[in-house]
């Protein structure tokens, strides 16, 4: 567990104003505050970049940095994470975990935590409504955190050979950021954002090579047996943010494989303001009926939660001081 003093360089460690000389070689300082290291940033040709010997970060063009360690972005099991989580094979673009803006780091440090101080229940609590002291199984990017074992979701996979198992583009599958799955109760699986948006899919043809069609989305997450989406408003509507769809298909089937009459829930976790009008638009398409079972909530929201628990000092730490391109990720905490 790190340590106030220990932790990611936040808001008071940071310079937000990069000092750049052009070049060429094209350097930049290094942005820990008083720091004189001058570091040639990476390229997208190749090079890795120069470190700073004493922060031991890649400062790069863009006005964000990535540690050298990926255990200096990580508060909490910062082991695991570098020696069992980075290159697992289940795991999708694990390479990203040490960058100041990884959803994935962000992701890790806060749930991980809420895991450590038993609060998963009182998350769990706040998306379905449900009181129950029990806390949920962990699941982070399929892999169970619950006993450690890190050990890939056998409904995820099931899931996946159902609808992944012939599509017509090479393309990642469906890899939920989280989920909380308790048997008989709930299964909740969260789409996590931080600096990226909901993404969405238009009529007409493919946007690239990776890319499905909205109407390929539609038919290829589709199963009788499923009620909570509206298939139909869907193809009528002007757009449809795909991560959503995917991960409300996969909560709703996934709930009914396990057999236990287990409710199924999806959740769009941002920043706070964020993402309001792709959330609004997305439960438009869902059936009125099942209204409750998606819900948008804000990374703020959880800090809020968990200020009345003392076990969670450095987490509240990390997120008062947490920076997104240097400044302040959560200016409204």
């Amino acid at each position: 567990m790190a340590t106030l003093n220990s932790l990611p360089y936040g808001t008071l460690d940071l310079d937000p104003k990069p000092y750049v000389v052009a070049g060429p070689p094209e350097r930049i300082r290094c942005f820990v505050r008083g720091c004189k290291e001058m570091l040639r940033p990476p390229k997208r040709s190749g090079f890795d970049g120069e470190v700073c010997p004493d922060h031991g970060i890649r400062c790069h063009s863009s006005g964000t940095y990535s540690y050298i360690d990926v255990r200096r972005n990580i508060i909490v099991d910062a082991d695991m994470v570098a020696e069992r989580v980075m290159g697992h094979p289940f795991k999708y673009e694990s390479n990203r975990l040490g960058y100041e803006k990884s959803e994935d780091a962000l992701t890790w440090n806060v749930f991980r935590s809420l895991q450590r101080a038993g609060c998963l229940n009182v998350l769990a609590e706040r998306i379905t409504g449900k009181a129950i002291r029990t806390d949920p199984s962990l699941y982070l990017w399929g892999l169970n955190l619950t006993d450690d074992s890190l050990e890939p979701w056998d409904l995820l996979i099931a899931a996946r050979k159902r609808f992944e198992s012939n599509l017509p583009v090479k393309r990642p599958l469906t890899e939920p950021d989280i989920a909380l799955y308790l048997p008989g109760e709930y299964l909740i699986l969260i789409e996590a954002k931080f600096t990226s948006p909901n993404t969405f899919y238009l009529d007409g043809p493919r946007r690239d090579a990776n890319s499905l069609t909205k109407d390929e989305l539609l038919d290829i997450y589709r199963d009788q047996a499923l009620h909570i989406l509206d298939d139909e408003k869907a193809r009528g509507a002007d757009q449809v943010y795909y991560q959503l769809w995917r991960n409300t298909v996969f909560a709703e089937w996934m709930a009914l494989a396990d057999g236990q009459g287990t409710q199924a829930y999806h959740t769009s976790l941002t920043r706070e303001g964020v993402e309001n009008e792709s959330c609004e638009h997305f439960r438009g398409l869902l059936k009125p009926e099942f209204s409750g079972r998606f819900a948008h909530l804000s990374w703020e929201d959880i800090y809020l939660w968990i200020t009345e628990s003392p076990g969670l000092t450095i987490l509240q730490h990390y997120l008062d001081t947490k920076t997104s391109a240097l400044s302040a990720a959560f200016p409204n905490i």
